[in-house]
Order: C-alpha cells, then structure tokens, then sequence
C-alpha cells in the first residue's frame, strides 16, 4: 500500500532441483515468480517467461514483469492478464500502481463483476413499494482502447463497449467514446455512446447513466412508449430523485398523442413512526375533451406513540370519466367512490380502544351510461368505543361495540345514530368440543333531519335482546389416500339465534345493505350490513366440514363443507319500504370443496342452491397448475343467477376466465388472460402476450383489450426490450400482467432497481 514499504520475495519458477513449497506470503508482502528473475535489491525486479506477481488478491501475469519497488509500480507487457477479486482484465501492455491499485491498461479486454450485497440501512421502506429483489451480483465485459484504474472500484475507459451478456454472445452492447464505471456508488456513466442490439444500432445516447448493482439511485429512469385508442401514441419519461434513504421523488413527463402532454410528481417517505404516499398528475389541456383534467391522492400513516395512531387517505379527479380515458387498469376505471378520510385511534387502553373518523367520497357518475350512481352518506364524525374483556368471574368475557356517526348527505335525510351493543358470552372449550352461549341488549338512538318530503318522527330509538348459542366438535382419526397417511377430520357446527321483532320501517337507512350470502354470513347475527336494520331471527344453522390434513407438515389436502340455515319464523325487517322479505323454513343451502393435487394442482368451488325453487343462484369452479416457476395456468367459471346491475333478469351473470404463462418452445414464454362475460358476449379483458429471454435481455410484446364501461373499451399495445443491468426501452406490461395473471413470473433474473407496482389510486 502507498507510504508503506512492500516485502519482495522473487523465486524462478524453473527450479535446477526441487526445492520445499514456499511459504504463503504475509499480508501485504509481493512475491513474484517467473522463469527467470533479476533485479535490484530495493530498487526493482525484472521477471521474464510466464511472469507473476501476487499481493494479497491482486495478481498480475505477462511475459515480462518490471517491478518497481520505490513507487509500487509494475510494468507488464505481452500476454498480460491482471486480476484482482473478480475483476479481470487481458491485454498487450500495463503500468499499474499495485497497492493504489491505479494505473493504465492497453488495448484490455475486460470483466468486472460485484458479489451481491445487502441493501443499506433505510433501503427497504414502504411495503409493496420500495422492497427490493434479491440482489445479485451483476458482471460487466468489454473491450476498451484504454483503461485508467483510478482506485479501488474505479474505471475509467475511453472508446469502449460494455454489457452484461457472456464475452462470446455480447446480444447488446453500449459503445461509449468514455465510459465510468464506480463500483463504490454502482453506477457506470456513458458518454457519446450508442446502444446496440443484435448488431443494429438503437439509438445515439450524448450521455447515459446506468445502475451497476440493484439499487436506487437519481437519474432519468427508463422512458417507456406505446399505444392505445384512447391516448394514442404513449411516450412516458420519468425522472427520479433519490432524496434520501427513507424518502424519494419521481417527476414524470407522458405524452399522449390524441389529448397532450401530462405531468406527474409522485413522493414517498418512511420514518419509524410514519410512513405515506402522494401523487398528482396534470393535464392543462385534454385536446380530445378541450379542458384540463388532474387526479391526485395523499396517503399518510402516523403513530404518535402512548397507544395513539392516525391515517389520511385523500382521493380526488377532476371529471368521472378520468380513469375511463386515461387509465388501463380494470381495478381503476370499475371505480366509482374516491374516498376522501382522516382517522385517529387510540389502542393504549389495553382491552378497550377508541377512534374518531371524518368520511367522505366522491362519486364518480359516467355522463355517458344510464346506470345511476347512489351517493353514500358522509361521516362527520362517526366516533367508536370497542372493549373485549376476558378472564372475568365464571370465565365469562364482556364485549362492547359502541358508536356515534352524524350522517350528511346534499339530496336525502340526514341524522345522528348512537349505538350502544353490549355483550356477556361464556365461552366453554375442550381439545374436542365448544360451546359458547352470549347475550347482549342491542340500543340505537337517533335524532334524525327529514327532507324531501319524508315525513316521521325526528326521535326514534331501538332496543333489542340478542341471544345465541355456538357450538362444534372435532373428531379425528388416521386414514389412507392414494397410498399417503393423512389425518381425517370431522367438524359439525350448530349456531341457534334469537332476535325479537321491532318495527323499523321509520327508520332511515343510512349504510344498511345486504351481507353476500356465504358461510361466514350464515353464522352471523344480522343478514344486514351496518347499524340501521336488524333483523328478527328464531333460527339455527348447522354445518359440517372434513378435511385431510399430512400429519408430517401440517398442510391441508381436501376440504368439503356444506351448510344451511333452517328459519323458524318469517322474516319481517326489510330493508327499505320496497325491498321483499324472505320467507319459508330454509335457506339456500351451501356446499365448497378445495383441494391440492399433485404436482401443485388445486381445484375451487362452491355451490349456493335454493330448495325453496330447485335451483342454483350461484356456483363457481376454479382449477390452477403452477407446477414450477414462470409456469401457471388457471380456468374459473362463475355464475349467479340473480345480479344486482340486471334487475328481473333469471339468467344474472356468467364468467369465464382463463390466465396463463408457459414455456412455448425455446426461451419463448406465452401468457395470457381471457376474462369474458357471457350474459353480455363481451369480453372484459382480453391480454396476449410473448416474452423471449435471451439471457442478459428479455423481449416482451403484449397487447390488452379492457372493457371500461358499458360503452367504452380500450385497447392498448405494450412493447418492451429489458436489458439486464441497463434498464429498458418501451412500454412495461409487468405491472398489468402481475394484476391480471395469478401466478405470473419475471422470466429472468435481471432487472433495475426502478421497476415497480405503481401505487395509484
């Protein structure tokens, strides 16, 4: 090392007699062999014929050697070969400076490669968003007409190529008239450089940076083109801030051939106590709508510590077909509430916590369709105490689920709830059996301002007795399956509840709905959702699961369930004037199966039939293979025969839905989804795709069909070439093939550090 004087041990690799091993040199100390080996003590050493010289893990090999001991220089020239750690460099001439491990290299052919690291402290922040893949490490090669070693992971070449495909198949390459490459910051700089592809030259570069392990850091990120008929030409240009390990900026440039230029700015930040999102997009001018349009949404999670925590979520655009022209994303253009809310709770109180919460939305009504959109009441405020008090006297456990919410709404009623639910059950419990009586004494008050004609008291109260009693035993025993031990289970469950009948027809309905019917619903305490409607109830429900369980590692083969709900006396509560009521002694009855076959096949299904009518109002099967990585196939089929949006209709909805990625032939991959309404004989969505992984690069060529409304669909084009370690050109379709294919895969293993679930609204 510089400012230190180096021990030099030279030994002829041609021995006249055979001679005992050498000893290992000490740390820092430069041996050198050589066929024959002169010199000056103290001043340097000539080494020629299959020349080496060795200081810790940097080792230089040539046909001659000139050591200079006074400045820790060594000259090598014909076939040279200079390696240290995993760097290795080949060429005709060097000079380097062995312990700075600076210096010049002729004419080199190069590879430089990094272990994998671990991320940085503050590196992973928000979940989902800033988790980074495993790192590995990623190799360089290259020839160069001059290389400078400037220092421990530092290179500097002038007329140079460099890429990580194998030396022998180099697929593409970047040629830069100066190349960087800081392995201290992994980031390599490029300047007058060209980007090669199969030999074809893509596109001139003035200047380029490009990251050299997986990590984030400042710079243009990729920019992405593609299509649509909605947008047109498509061409994104982000631009990221890495601001600090725990908080980051992207600004974004899209411009979209049919409406204009949009920006974007997107922060996101990570403390140990609080963590958020944020983004805004702006368009001045939609030329195809002649205004400005914008969305934004602001996320924040606090905890204030001493058992106080609190949220905002704030959602807004600025037309409801927003999503519906400028997205391509089903879960964004179904969307029709933003919700717009801030929260503060407390849970300091050990069995008992408390929270406040200011609730609106807004509504996204599409001019251009006939199906109305209801607007949902707003909560400023809805204050809630809820307790669960174990271990009392007798073993008994006290529960209490309180609330206050003050409901506004621009057209309809509006009022004050105050709900008061508290419970007493004993719970009793073996290894094989539980029983488990409660009751409680439901109390609502409202105070309550009619409007539009609707007439009634403005004081109503409510009280009601709720009892039930929840039961179920489990039975095992050994069994065998196809030649496989397993353990078989026996589990009936028996819930009886009893609800007394209170006229509520004068009662406003402020969040009151219907619970989907399945086997959760059927063990509860009201078919209704929220506070306003309460169901009367005389009633037992009884059901019986199996299922087949490997006693070796615990995980569950088969499982089949069926249930029903056996009614006593009618039901009288309704949800509005309008709405029916049920009737008759049972309820549809339920029945599921799911299983896993080998090799990784699982089956889905479930069953609601009506006994009342002798026939089905919902059945749904579903089978998925993912027998190994980047290889999934999946086929669902749902029907139900009633549907809320096709009122009268006795055949409702009908789906068919096929997702995929498979190996094709070669390093081909196809993937896939057809989702299609069959009532309708529309298709939902529609994706086709073909991915190539040509090792070091990987092709993907997608094309979407999404239906956005009932009049309107978009179809879309993504087409990109990832090159692995030197980021992409076109348009990425992983985020829509993650959202839309279970199972889906990165065929390769290279990627940038910058690709990511997009966090919208």
């Amino acid at each position: 090392a510089a400012g230190r004087t180096a021990r030099v041990v030279v030994a002829p690799v041609a021995a006249p007699a055979p001679a005992p091993a050498a000893a290992p040199a000490a740390p820092g100390a430069t041996r050198i062999t050589a066929d024959k080996v002169f010199g000056r003590q103290d001043v340097d050493a000539v080494a020629e014929g299959s020349a080496v010289l060795i200081r810790d893990n940097t080792r230089v090999e040539g046909d001659s050697l000139h050591y200079f001991e006074l400045t820790d220089e060594v000259e090598a020239s014909g076939k040279v070969r200079v390696s240290r750690g995993t760097d290795e460099m080949t060429g005709p001439h060097a000079r380097v400076k062995v312990g700075q491990q600076v210096g010049v290299f002729e004419s080199p052919d190069y590879a430089i490669s990094r272990p994998a690291r671990p991320a940085p402290p503050g590196q992973v922040l928000l979940p989902g968003q800033f988790t980074p893949r495993a790192q590995q490490p990623l190799t360089g090669h290259g020839s160069a007409e001059k290389l400078y070693l400037e220092g421990e992971n530092q290179f500097r070449f002038t007329n140079a190529t460099w890429t990580s495909c194998k030396p022998d198949q180099p697929d593409w390459y970047l040629k830069a008239s100066e190349l960087d490459l800081d392995y201290d910051s992994n980031v390599g700089e490029a300047r007058g450089g060209t980007m090669f592809f199969k030999g074809v030259p893509l596109g001139y570069l003035p200047w380029a940076d490009f990251p050299l392990a997986d990590q984030r850091r400042s710079g243009v990120l990729s920019p992405t083109f593609g299509t649509s008929n909605k947008v047109g030409f498509d061409l994104t240009v982000p631009y990221y801030f890495n601001l600090a390990p725990n908080y980051d900026d992207t600004l974004t440039f899209r411009y979209m051939g049919r409406r204009g230029l949009q920006l974007r700015n997107e922060a996101r930040y990570f403390t140990p106590d609080y963590k958020g999102y944020s983004f805004i997009e702006y368009m001045p001018e939609d030329q195809v709508e002649g205004r400005s349009r914008y969305a934004g949404n602001v996320r924040h999670d606090h905890n204030f510590g001493g058992g106080w925590s609190g949220n905002v979520n704030f959602s807004g655009v600025s037309d409801p077909r927003y999503f519906i022209d400028l997205s391509s994303r089903l879960h964004l253009t179904s969307q029709v509430h933003l919700p717009r809310e801030a929260r503060l709770s407390y849970g300091g109180g050990g069995w008992w916590t408390a929270s406040g919460l200011l609730q609106s939305f807004q509504t996204l009504q599409d001019p251009k369709t006939n199906v109305k959109v209801g607007e949902p009441y707003k909560r400023l405020p809805q204050l809630t105490l809820t307790a669960n008090r174990p271990e009392l006297p007798g073993g008994a456990t006290f529960m209490l689920a309180s609330e206050f919410v003050d409901f506004h709404h621009t057209q309809f009623t509006r009022g004050q709830r105050v709900t008061a639910y508290p419970q007493l059950a004993l719970p009793l419990q073996t290894a094989a059996f539980y029983i488990t009586p409660k009751i409680g004494l439901h109390a609502t008050r409202y105070e309550i301002e009619r409007r539009n004609g609707d007439t009634g008291d403005e004081s109503l109260s409510r009280t009601l007795p709720i009892l039930s009693v929840d039961s179920g035993v489990t039975f095992e025993r050994e069994t065998t399956f196809a030649g496989t031990d397993y353990i078989q289970t026996l589990e009936p469950r028996v819930y009886y509840l009893y609800v007394p009948y209170r006229d509520q027809s004068q009662f406003p309905n402020f969040d009151s709905g219907y619970y989907d019917f399945n086997f959760a619903q059927i063990f509860a305490e009201n078919v209704y959702t929220g506070g306003d409607r309460i169901s009367n109830a005389n009633q037992v429900t009884t059901a019986l699961q199996t299922r087949l369980i490997d006693p070796a590692s615990g995980a569950e083969k088969i499982r089949a369930a069926i249930g029903q709900r056996y009614y006593m006396v009618d039901q009288r509560v309704s949800l509005n004037q309008n709405s029916p009521v049920r009737t008759g002694k049972q309820a549809d009855l339920l029945a599921a199966f799911s299983a896993t076959f080998a090799p990784k096949t699982t089956l889905d299904t479930a069953w609601q039939y009506n006994p009342r009518d002798s026939w089905t109002e919902r059945f749904n099967f579903g089978v998925r293979f993912q027998p190994a990585y980047a290889k999934a196939l999946g086929v669902s089929w749902r029907y139900r025969r009633n549907y809320s949006t096709v009122a009268g209709s006795p055949d409702g909805f009908r789906d068919l839905d096929i997702t995929g990625q498979w190996p094709l032939w070669g390093n081909w991959y196809g993937v896939g989804r057809y989702n299609r309404n069959l009532r309708d004989h529309r298709l939902t969505q529609g994706i086709a795709g073909l991915e190539y992984n040509g090792g070091c690069w990987v092709f993907r060529g997608v094309v979407q069909h999404l239906t956005t409304s009932a009049t309107d669909s978009t179809r879309s084009l993504f087409f990109q070439l990832e090159f692995n370690g030197a980021g992409s050109i076109g348009s990425s379709p992983l985020n829509v093939l993650k959202r839309s294919v279970p199972g889906y895969a990165k065929i390769n293993d290279g990627s940038t550090p910058f690709v990511g679930d997009d966090d919208d609204l």
